[in-house]
């Protein structure tokens, strides 16, 4: 028979068992109670403020730096033909001595009411932006051959920010333009005469840019204007603009690479 001490031994190790049991099982409890477990622990983050993640500030306003110009150089009359791409051609020119990041162009086609019809596509450009330095941005507006051919509003913006990320938006256009059936296939000659119409819009959007960033000009939070192609008087300022001496025309707005319509 066990001695007394054996027997006392015993029941203290059973004692101990069902005591953490009863321990676990009422953890457990106030786990699945409270959504989180009773023990008292600190969890105050001690992470630098300079290590933890950047808050996403959203660009609500235009700076006055910057002048927007644009142009349809395939579509001067703003009819846009379905079941291919229409280049849309953005001219920006800084008239001020900060450097500026051009980011991205996003559009949309909104329908009488204002609400949203069709989405586009937002267009990636991670460019720079030099003090008193030009340059342009070809934005490729495709449209589904399923789209309704009918009157919408074109509303695009361009996005872009400061070396110490101060992010800007600047509207590019907010005008009246309408979905027509596609094109027929252009011959070679036809092609090459479009792309030449196509960069001289380019240069007349960048003349009027400088125009209007000249000293004196009123940079207002409006959409930019809509470079007119063609022009004597347009010409004859090319050539006297020195801006426009080894311009940084980026490769996204050369409006020779043309997309086949159809």
């Amino acid at each position: 028979m066990p001695s007394t001490s054996a027997r006392f031994a015993r029941t203290l190790v059973i004692a101990l068992v069902l005591t953490s049991a009863a321990v676990v099982v009422s953890e457990e409890a106030a786990t699945e109670e409270y959504g989180y477990p009773t023990e008292d622990v600190d969890r105050t983050d001690f992470t630098e403020e300079h290590l933890k993640t950047d808050k996403v500030i959203e660009a609500t306003i235009p700076h006055s730096d910057i002048e927007v110009s644009w142009i349809f150089p395939e579509s001067p009359d703003s009819k846009l033909p379905v079941g291919g791409t229409t280049d849309l051609l953005v001219a920006l020119a800084n008239g001020g001595a900060k450097m500026f990041n051009v980011s991205r162009v996003e559009a949309r086609l909104n329908d009488a009411s204002g609400s949203l019809a069709i989405k586009l596509p937002r267009i990636e450009y991670g460019q720079s932006l030099g003090p008193h330095e030009q340059r342009s941005f070809r934005y490729p507006l495709t449209l589904e051959k399923e789209a309704v051919q009918k009157e919408y509003t074109l509303v695009a913006k361009v996005f872009y920010n400061t070396r110490d990320k101060e992010p800007f938006v600047s509207p590019i256009v907010e005008e009246t333009v309408e979905l027509v059936p596609p094109l027929p296939v252009y011959d070679p000659e036809l092609r090459m005469m479009q792309a030449a119409l196509g960069a001289v819009g380019l240069i007349i959007a960048l003349v009027i840019a400088a125009r209007v960033m000249a000293p004196g000009a009123d940079a207002k939070a409006k959409p930019g204007k809509k470079a007119k192609a063609g022009g004597d008087d347009a010409a004859s300022a090319v050539a006297g603009n020195e801006w426009l001496a080894g311009t940084l025309a980026g490769s996204e707005g050369k409006a020779s690479k043309k997309t086949k319509k159809g």
